[in-house]
């Protein structure tokens, strides 16, 4: 199925993260799920994805061990927003999706995390949560991180 901009509804998210959210950036999602598509076939209907910073990624030098084992590289994509930043969107398929989603998302500040609803009409994304900073307070940041919403 082909996806249009028009086709995108966002749910549930709050003011406070909504202000700093890449998602509802206009075409941002549908070009990287475009993109997802063109090289490995049809979505499925109910999916998790999780948007993510790049920076963020780099600045604990990469992406967390626990993060890969998690995923693999086909629901890895760097998709770079209309001003050319760079994002982490991770996609994540099965059963076991929100698992690994409340799990990834404790290791990548400044993510968002939702439920992907996907029919001919439209792509819902119902908002999950959202993880803001580390908690400067574990002593080690890349392999403990803890994160919380401030």
């Amino acid at each position: 199925m082909e996806l249009t901009p028009h086709q995108l509804e966002i749910i549930d998210v709050p003011p406070y993260i909504r202000s700093w959210s890449a998602v509802g950036l206009p075409g941002f999602i549908i070009k990287a799920l475009e993109r997802w598509q063109r090289n490995y076939g049809d979505l499925p209907l109910q999916f998790r994805l999780i948007a993510c910073p790049q920076v963020e990624v780099n600045a604990v030098g990469g992406l967390p061990e626990r993060v890969r084992e998690l995923t693999d590289s086909r629901v890895r994509l760097l998709h770079f927003t209309g001003c050319h930043k760079p994002y982490l969107i991770l996609l994540l398929f099965g059963n076991d999706a929100e698992v690994r989603r409340a799990e990834i998302q404790q290791w990548l500040a400044w993510s968002e995390g939702y439920q992907v609803e996907v029919s001919e009409e439209v792509i819902r994304l119902h908002f999950i949560d959202a993880i803001e900073e580390i908690d400067a307070d574990e002593e080690d940041a890349t392999t403990n991180s803890k994160y919380v919403i401030h």
